[in-house]
């Protein structure tokens, strides 16, 4: 009689119909038959990312490069409801040389590197792609640099003003008349980081000629010539763009990293956002979000995570975790000390986890743009082998940062 109870209980668990008096028996069961709840808890939370919480999209940024890898292009098809172009979609890959455009659409069967990505996401149903990023002080073509060697000095403004408003016209028009399908027809973009890393980490915006030991101008050209307004006239153009192109739903971010541990940067972005915020082109807003690229380490304090993410959403803008991954390594590792591995990856996987209930806890739904991975396993990721720093394994197996990030996304809460 006893075991006829039991089933019988198990199946009204299962079916969501647990009375007051029933839930009580259940906390006996659980205590009694903990591995038979479990099985009936676990069945019923998808093992697929994008599947897991409908209130959050979930993306990843991918590279073209890796898709001859079919683990890799699997993955990005099964988890993901939306993709951004880890470098595809980048100034120095669209326009690499003045006055020629490379998107990749030769219309006669042949997939160039730029048309993988649109292609990924118009073969498989509802992927959303995220542009990124139309301005940045990196991923120049080379004879946009050449600007501050070839062009006289009072001219250089206007010079890479007309440079910047070009690119951001042919982009955008592009990608805003290359549809997806739908009735009406669906732009294939929707949304662009507008403006990246503009500020460095003492909330002073990136300008004069400053070279990095590898030689790279980590200043930024763009600031250094047309001042600061450059960051509203590339929104204003974006805008306008759109506008000619009608594409009167595409969302407009700034992108930048180091919200969660330099107080100095995160209220000069929330500043400059909140600047730009009322600005408006034929009546639409010139900016719509804000990316938080979140690359944080084992040992980033979660309450910094809260309060970089509670400060964007008081713009009342989207906010977009946009390039989440979590490394294993410290400032400075090369390779994490063996003794203290089995240490971080345990705060690593709790840092997916809260990550992934911040945001919900947060952020109010109408304010989400999604959670974006960068990259798919850590055989691709920027930080590095060593820092172990995503979901999946150099093998593409799931790691427990996967089932971590998953059971946070599954909590279903709203702030």
């Amino acid at each position: 009689m006893k075991k006829v109870t039991i089933a019988a209980m198990l199946l009204s668990i299962m079916l969501g119909a647990c009375k007051k008096q029933e839930k009580v028996e259940t906390t006996t069961l659980l205590q009694l038959y903990p591995e038979k709840i479990m099985d009936v808890t676990t069945a019923t939370v998808s093992t697929v990312l994008q599947e897991v919480n409908t209130d959050i999209i979930v993306g990843a940024a991918i590279n073209s490069n890796r898709f001859s890898n079919t683990d890799y292009k699997d993955l990005a098809k099964l988890h993901y409801n939306s993709i951004t172009a880890e470098n595809d979609m980048k100034m120095n890959s669209l326009n690499p040389t003045k006055y020629t455009w490379d998107f990749g659409i030769l219309g006669n069967g042949i997939e160039e590197k730029n048309e993988k990505i649109p292609n990924l996401a118009k073969d498989y149903g509802e992927k959303r792609i995220h542009g990124h990023a139309l301005v940045w002080h990196r991923a120049l073509p080379q004879w946009v640099k050449d600007v501050e060697s070839n062009t006289p000095v009072g001219v250089r403004a206007d010079t890479l003003n007309a440079i910047m408003k070009r690119h951001i016209d042919k982009t955008v028009a592009f990608y805003s008349n290359y549809y997806k399908g739908g009735t009406p027809l669906l732009p294939l973009l929707r949304s662009w980081d507008v403006v990246n890393e503009a500020y460095y980490d003492d909330g002073s915006l990136r300008g004069n000629l400053n070279l990095d030991s590898e030689g790279n101008d980590i200043g930024s050209i763009w600031k250094r010539y047309m001042g600061e307004i450059y960051i509203e006239k590339a929104f204003r153009y974006a805008r306008l763009a759109a506008r000619a192109n009608q594409n009167w739903k595409l969302k407009l971010f700034y992108n930048d990293y180091g919200h969660e541990y330099s107080t100095a940067k995160l209220n000069a972005i929330y500043n400059k956002v909140m600047e730009l915020k009322p600005m408006k082109e034929g009546g639409d807003p010139i900016i719509n979000g804000v990316g938080l690229q979140m690359h944080i380490r084992y040992n980033t304090p979660l309450t910094s995570i809260k309060a970089a993410i509670q400060k964007m959403k008081e713009t009342g803008l989207l906010v977009h975790i946009a390039e989440l991954d979590i490394s294993l390594l410290g400032s400075g590792e090369t390779a994490v000390p063996a003794a203290d591995l089995t240490n971080r990856r345990n705060l690593q996987k709790s840092l997916y986890y809260n990550v992934a209930k911040a945001y919900q806890e947060i952020v109010p739904i109408d304010q989400r743009w999604g959670i974006t991975l960068w990259n798919i396993g850590d055989a691709d990721s920027a930080w590095g082998l060593n820092a172990e720093a995503t979901l999946f394994d150099t093998s593409y197996q799931k790691k427990q940062n996967f089932w971590n990030f998953r059971d946070g996304l599954n909590l279903q809460l709203t702030p």
